[in-house]
């Protein structure tokens, strides 16, 4: 008896099927094929998709006067800055921060602290956008440094050295003692996974990881979610901002993905929302 196995999915309104040879009996790795055709799909929908999105995306840049390019850039800087500090529990809204970033305005009865770290934040990133620095592991915690030196000094770009707990959580992230391996681990994989995933699951999949760890006592999803945006950025990528609107599906995949021990929820919950988020570079032309 010959053992396929199969799996039916549906792509732009038609339904699809794509199927591997296992033998003539169940092989023991089965979990492993089944990931590896569910990414074999992956390859022929999303990340074409995806490189068609890249496509669009560069050759705007090349078209477009160089205003609206730092006009657009420093808008997603503002909404970027204003979703993912929002996310973690800032008070300031989207005019808040556009206020403060784009005319220098405190915004009244709004903690000192969120307004520093929505400045911090801006800073930054927009200085990575103009001067690109590689993600490593010293980079990213003087990146967590920059953030957080004037609000949380006591915990800026240090590994934590005691437990924490995700709020609402069922996760529980790796005890002190295993952070800096895993960190280290999580930084080796990375040097090899470039040469290997495609740079929006390269992206989705460090964040994941980054997320799971936990390795900073506060700031974390702000810091993985700078991290995946300059990986897509140095790959010539749109960047993604998640919308404080759409955090329950994005902590949910989150959520489900550190449960299981396995990317897959979080990557469908991300390649989709970042194909809608950029369907406009496939129809610009």
């Amino acid at each position: 008896m010959y053992r396929y196995l199969e799996q039916s999915y549906r792509w732009k309104g038609r339904l699809r099927k794509r199927r591997i040879y296992l033998g003539t009996k169940l092989p023991p790795d089965l979990k492993e094929r089944t990931t590896f055709l569910e990414r074999a799909i992956w390859q022929s929908t999303w990340f074409e998709e995806f490189d068609r999105i890249r496509a669009g995306y560069q050759r705007r840049l090349r078209t477009i006067p160089r205003s609206v390019s730092r006009k657009e850039q420093s808008e997603f800087v503002v909404e970027f800055t204003y979703d993912t500090n929002r996310i973690e529990g800032s008070t300031l809204t989207l005019e808040d921060t556009r206020l403060l970033l784009d005319r220098g305005f405190t915004a009244r009865n709004r903690p000192l602290h969120d307004q520093v770290e929505t400045q911090r934040h801006a800073r930054l990133l927009t200085r990575l956008l103009t001067n690109p620095e590689r993600l490593t592991l010293t980079n990213l915690r003087r990146w967590h440094e920059e953030l957080f030196s004037e609000t949380k000094p006591d915990l800026a770009g240090k590994i934590r050295d005691f437990g924490v707990r995700i709020g609402r959580s069922k996760h529980q992230p790796p005890p002190a003692s295993e952070v800096g391996a895993k960190m280290d681990h999580l930084f080796y994989w990375l040097r090899e996974a470039r040469d290997t995933l495609h740079p929006v699951e390269l992206a989705a999949e460090f964040h994941y990881r980054f997320e799971n760890i936990h390795p900073f006592g506060d700031g974390n999803g702000r810091v993985g979610r700078l991290a995946m945006n300059l990986l897509l950025a140095e790959s010539g990528f749109p960047m993604l901002n998640i919308e404080y609107t759409r955090r329950s599906g994005y902590y949910n995949a989150l959520e489900a993905s550190s449960l299981r021990e396995d990317s897959r929820p979080f990557l469908r919950f991300f390649f989709l929302r970042y194909a809608r988020a950029h369907s406009f570079f496939l129809k610009d032309r």
